[in-house]
């Protein structure tokens, strides 16, 4: 795989899922289906205070009575939605991360079909989600609007991940004959000279 392909569909992959999440999130909330804020969580008589008193520590914490919690209370209870600038960050990193491997993994698909390409990612996120997400709905009843939520959000990102990295391999990759392994263009038959005569055997 050239340089140039792995930068810039890495570069140009990691934006088109980033903003896919921004919608996701922003203004579909796909990942937010089915959770439900506290009633009165305000000030000091917010939950934050009442769950720090019995988790003394940041972390994940389980009760065999059916509770699940993750806890990533600030030492000042500040609202944790007002600190999306350094998340995003963050995310924008994982997400180069994420689609780096992606396109790494292109030269290991049969074809390089771009629709193609963007149904093996989405059936790769969807066994992947399946696995994490579906699990989470069967052992801890997460609600089914959230874990399909959740499976939709990724399947389509990769979709669209997918798409995008094929489309740019189709501009930087040069055209292969095809073989057994890889399908390309069909190599076609020797062209005849302008004066009608045969190539010779």
């Amino acid at each position: 795989m050239r340089s140039r392909l792995l930068v810039i569909g890495t570069v140009v992959g990691a934006i088109v899922l980033f903003a896919w999440q921004s919608i996701s999130h922003g203004v579909l909330g796909l990942p937010e289906k089915g959770l439900r804020q506290f009633p009165n969580d305000s000030g000091a008589a917010s939950v934050a205070h009442a769950i720090r008193a019995i988790a003394p520590a940041n972390g994940i914490y389980f009760s065999r009575y059916g509770v699940l919690s993750e806890v990533d209370i600030s030492a000042d209870y500040a609202d944790k939605t007002q600190q999306f600038g350094s998340m995003m960050v963050k995310q924008v990193v994982i997400d180069l991360a994420v689609v780096f491997v992606l396109v790494l993994f292109l030269d290991r698909l049969a074809s390089a079909s771009v629709w193609r390409t963007g149904a093996t990612y989405s059936a790769l996120a969807l066994a992947y989600m399946g696995c994490i997400d579906v699990s989470n709905w069967v052992w801890w009843n997460f609600p089914l609007s959230y874990t399909l939520g959740n499976v939709a959000d990724q399947v389509i990102g990769f979709f669209l991940v997918g798409v995008t990295i094929a489309a740019i391999a189709r501009r930087y990759t040069p055209v292969e004959v095809e073989t057994a392994e890889r399908q390309g263009v069909k190599a076609g038959a020797a062209p005849k000279s302008g004066l009608g005569v045969g190539v010779a055997r």
